[in-house]
């Protein structure tokens, strides 16, 4: 019965009503719990909906695959944060090694899974032709409903006409799909000077989470100018979290704005958990260090009980301590 219900929808786009819905429940983060910005929402979908959503990222996978470029790393087979962070680490030694400029404006977008119009997303789906899941996939967003379930009760159903379905298997790799065309039509026409292995490169990403690079600060204006382009696609640059670095402290000091709003320029900036600097890797490995020996004297008291067997100890230190300066990082939205 569930493999007739999956072949119907793939079939004529059709979803059940419940495999649609979804129940949103909140968990408490830190600090005042009466403010509603210190809780993280959760949304709950059936099991079967689950199943069939598997089915339609398997289709969905390879198409996206062959828009999606190599500059984005976040949410695909066989990439991490260590390997984007490995990235520009090694860029930053090269230029550095020759004496070139490189400018970096790392880049934050207001709630970015959050502002993904649906209109926008279908529109993108078939300018990349991925034409044999788009009635499946619009059909799943046109009836998608939530309610909020708080004190064993569910509330009123409602819809959205904006973000990705959290919760939901296909939308990382939509958000992909989706900000592959703001990046490709906001640098269609940018000319970029930074490369690596003689390959014009002009940002590296991990979902929404953008280094934009630059030769020299003018490029970098331009870069800023026309990503700030993705407001017309919802999408807004936060001029707060956003920030621009460089390796030369003889460039022109020229003001790069955002809504009228001046980026600060910082001598280093947290990407995806690691820290880059200006000047290198020293600034990531002192933290780390710090980190790590910070970690180690919390479990001073585990260390001096003699009750505890010393293979237990080395687990722990591997676990809780070394794991801190070996550097895995994790990375979710």
């Amino acid at each position: 019965m569930l493999l007739l219900i999956c072949n119907k929808i793939l079939q004529t786009g059709v979803w059940p009503k419940l495999w649609t819905q979804s129940l949103v429940i909140t968990l408490p983060k830190k600090g005042n719990l009466k403010l509603c910005q210190n809780y993280r929402t959760i949304s709950l979908i059936s099991h079967p909906s689950k199943l069939m959503l598997k089915v339609v990222l398997s289709r969905l996978k390879p198409e996206a695959e062959k828009i999606i470029s190599e500059e984005q790393a976040g949410f695909r087979p066989g990439r991490s944060t260590v390997e984007q962070i490995c990235n520009i680490r090694i860029l930053m030694e090269k230029y550095l090694q020759y004496q070139q400029e490189l400018h970096h404006v790392s880049i934050a977008f207001t709630k970015a899974f959050d502002r993904v119009w649906h209109e926008v997303l279908g529109s993108t789906m078939r300018k990349y032709n991925i034409d044999n899941l788009i009635t499946v996939i619009e059909n799943l967003y046109n009836k998608a409903t939530s309610a909020v379930f708080c004190n064993n009760n569910i509330g009123d159903w409602f819809r959205t006409t904006v973000e990705v379905r959290q919760g939901c298997l296909l939308s990382p790799t939509l958000f992909n799909i989706f900000l592959e065309r703001i990046v490709t039509d906001a640098l269609g026409d940018h000319f970029g000077t930074v490369s690596i292995g003689g390959r014009p490169i002009t940002n590296l990403r991990f979902a929404d989470d953008i280094d934009g690079l630059a030769g020299n600060v003018c490029e970098l204006a331009s870069l800023v100018e026309k990503l700030d382009k993705a407001l017309s696609f919802g999408m807004e640059i936060s001029a707060e979290k956003t920030k621009i670095m460089t390796n030369c402290k003889e460039s022109s000091k020229k003001e790069i704005k955002v809504n009228g709003q001046i980026l600060e320029s910082v001598t280093k900036f947290k990407y995806l958990g690691s820290i880059i600097s200006d000047e290198g890797s020293k600034p990531e490995i002192l933290s780390r260090m710090a980190q790590t020996t910070a970690a180690l004297t919390k479990l001073k008291p585990i260390w001096n009980n003699k009750n505890i067997a010393i293979s237990s100890k080395i687990r722990l230190l591997r676990s809780l301590v070394m794991s801190i300066f070996s550097m895995p990082v994790s990375h979710g939205h």
